[in-house]
């Protein structure tokens, strides 16, 4: 499997660690041989803001932000986010929609149905998988931090790299119990059935 260039937009709320995952992806794929631009928005300090990445790889690449309508992949580690980014999504709607699950409602702030989201994205792309990754993290994994790591896992079918790609990767990123707890979620995350597509969130 190989890319000329492949776009990945991840967004989230502040304090997600959605820089962690940039770096732990990005990585990976650097050692794979890859080329790879990343870039962020401001405010990532600020805890509950919401926050957008980019990450491009490939063996020819030009801008670190992508145009409008050309990103192969959206991630989103709360839900009510991907509606934010959902403008870069491929006309044809081929974009892969990765969602979790995870729900961070602010008081005195309206949230989507879950109706008018699914209706949204149904506009927006054919492929839409929702990952319960906090709920596996706290569950099975028994650290809710790592759903990060158990989006990863999920990911790695989409992507030129192995499992053994991302352990090295995550080595480089921590040590200790925390290295034990992520190398756990990933392997969950890898473990996950391709059709969540049907998910009861």
């Amino acid at each position: 499997m190989t890319f000329d260039s492949y776009t990945i937009v991840i967004t989230g709320l502040g304090g997600q660690g959605l820089i962690s995952l940039l770096q732990i992806l990005g990585n990976a794929l650097m050692t794979n041989g890859y080329k790879v631009i990343t870039a962020e928005t401001h405010g990532l300090s600020q805890r509950g803001g919401r926050v957008t990445c980019f990450l491009r790889f490939g063996n020819r690449l030009s801008a670190p932000i992508p145009m409008i309508g050309s990103t192969d992949m959206i991630i989103a580690t709360e839900k009510s986010c991907i509606l934010d980014v959902l403008k870069y999504a491929k006309p044809n709607k081929s974009t892969k929609l990765i969602i979790s699950t995870d729900e961070k409602k602010i008081i005195n702030e309206d949230y989507p149905s879950e109706k008018y989201l699914l209706s949204v994205l149904h506009e927006n792309s054919d492929n839409i998988y929702f990952v319960p990754a906090t709920e596996i993290a706290e569950n099975l994994v028994k650290n809710q931090k790592a759903a990060n790591t158990v989006i990863m896992g999920y990911i790695l079918r989409f992507l030129p790299l192995r499992e053994e790609d991302l352990e090295e990767s995550l080595k480089r990123q921590f040590s200790g119990e925390n290295l034990d707890i992520n190398l756990k979620a990933l392997k969950e995350g890898h473990k996950l059935q391709l059709d969540l597509k049907l998910y009861n969130f």
